[in-house]
Formats: C-alpha cells, sequence, structure tokens
C-alpha cells in the first residue's frame, strides 16, 4: 500500500520535473529521471507468494478457507490460483512490467537530458 503510494507520488513529480526541465532547467529533467528510477527500485523484491498476501502484510496462507476477509485488516481478500508453478501472480507480473517502464524511461530522459546538455554548449 505504501509502495503504491509513493509510487503514484513519485510519478507526480517526474512528471512536473519533465514540464519544468523543458521550460527552465535542463537539470530538473535529470532529477525527474532520477526521480523515476528510485520509483522502479521500490517496486522489489517481485515474490512468488504475493498472491496470498494482503496489502496489510498479513499472510493469507493462515486464514479461515470459509472467510472473505483479512483477519487482520478485515479487507475483502481474493486469493490468486496461478495455472503454473512458478508463474508470478497477476499484481506481481503488472508490478514488474511496470518496473520495466519505469527503468526504460528513466534512461531516455537520462539520454534526452545529456542531448539537451551538449546541444546547448
Amino acid at each position: 500500500m505504501i509502495r503504491s503510494l509513493l509510487t503514484k507520488i513519485f510519478i507526480v513529480i517526474c512528471v512536473a520535473c519533465l514540464v519544468l526541465g523543458f521550460a527552465h532547467n535542463f537539470l530538473f529533467i535529470l532529477m525527474g529521471a532520477l526521480l523515476l528510477l528510485f520509483t522502479a527500485a521500490i517496486q522489489f523484491p517481485f515474490r512468488e507468494e504475493e498472491g496470498w498476501e494482503c496489502s496489510c502484510g498479513y499472510d493469507l496462507s493462515f486464514m479461515n478457507k470459509r472467510s472473505k476477509k483479512c483477519p487482520e485488516c478485515g479487507e475483502k481478500t481474493i486469493l490468486e490460483w496461478s495455472a503454473l508453478p512458478g508463474e508470478l501472480s497477476r499484481k506481481t507480473a503488472k508490478r514488474l512490467h511496470w518496473t520495466v517502464f519505469f527503468f526504460i524511461v528513466s534512461i531516455v530522459m537520462f539520454l534526452l537530458f545529456a542531448a539537451l546538455l551538449f546541444t546547448n554548449k
């Protein structure tokens, strides 16, 4: 839960840095790239058991099987069953794809900063 909130905050700040970078100073583009790289870094670790964990962190494998709510926080739970052993849950796979996207965009922003820096000298 904290990870997703931080991700959203860092993305908003990164977009603001990108806009400020084109409008005022190219160092804002570098700062946005670093924030996006940090956003990609906080997505780790990726675990296979994530489909069996509540957003509050409670391990749902110890939950009563007839219950539909988390015993810790009371949130409605949905257990994910993967088709193959070793396959990541949908939530984890989605986060992995976003992490790769954030990393690629941060590299592009670093290259954009370098290109703008060298063309303005």
